[in-house]
């Protein structure tokens, strides 16, 4: 009789073993497994900041509280808010499946702090996200870029012959436009020492007996014979 019932013993345990394992597999593969956002979001004052939540499962209801350092209660922002697009005093929340974003447009110090969100799915879950809310940077302050990345070998070797060059091409050019002067005024100089001709110097005529500045006659010659120009 034992020998009979163990074979079915055996069988209603193995039966009930796999039906617990079938089990235990659906239930794990249910599980929300929830993401948040890691770290801290820093953001300036009046800048966009996004914080997101996300499970496996489909959203029931999220519940977000704010906690400030100040503060030790937990202020509710939202409470078992539904899938779709819910605000309140400059928060967003839209839920859509199992992706949860807290959006803000207009960050303020007030916002600041530690958000913790209250995730119902297949479980309920517990995630922590964190804004910082910073002072705008000054428009007129220009943060130091950091060391420059090192040129090529052939832009600085251009850049170096370039500023040789121009300097030595604008001294030529002086010195050509001072050489083109000089010239100029010394063959003006030149022009003005030589002496102007006027014409012919007039002749005196020679005669006997009468001098310089007369006609010179010779005997059977009526006309007058040309003297020779003296000086």
């Amino acid at each position: 009789m034992l020998t009979l019932a163990s074979p079915v013993l055996l069988a209603r345990m193995l039966w009930a073993l796999l039906l617990l394992d079938a089990s235990f597999s659906a239930q794990k593969g249910s599980w929300d497994n929830p993401t948040c956002t890691q770290g801290v979001v820093s953001v300036p004052r009046g800048a966009r900041a996004m914080m997101a939540c996300n499970i496996s499962n489909p959203f029931s209801n999220i519940t977000i509280c704010l906690s400030v350092a100040a503060r030790t209660d937990c202020q509710y922002i939202f409470r078992n808010a539904p899938q779709g697009n819910t605000s309140q005093d400059g928060w967003h929340l839209r839920v859509q499946g199992g992706m949860a974003q807290l959006v803000i447009e207009d960050a303020w110090d007030n916002q600041s702090g530690q958000y913790k969100w209250r995730l119902q799915g297949g479980q309920i879950n517990v995630g922590i996200t964190t804004l910082n809310v910073s002072e705008p940077q000054d428009p007129l302050f220009t943060p130091y870029p950091g060391p420059e990345s090192p040129r090529p070998l052939h832009e600085v070797g251009s850049q170096s012959d370039m500023v040789f060059v121009i300097p030595v091409i604008v001294i030529l050019f002086i010195l050509v436009l001072g050489m083109w002067a000089w010239c100029r005024r010394r063959h003006s100089l030149k022009l003005s020492n030589i002496p102007q001709v006027r014409g012919p110097a007039p002749c005196l005529w020679a005669s006997r007996g009468t001098g310089w500045g007369s006609p010179r006659t010779w005997p059977g010659h009526s006309a007058a014979w040309p003297c020779t120009h003296r000086g």
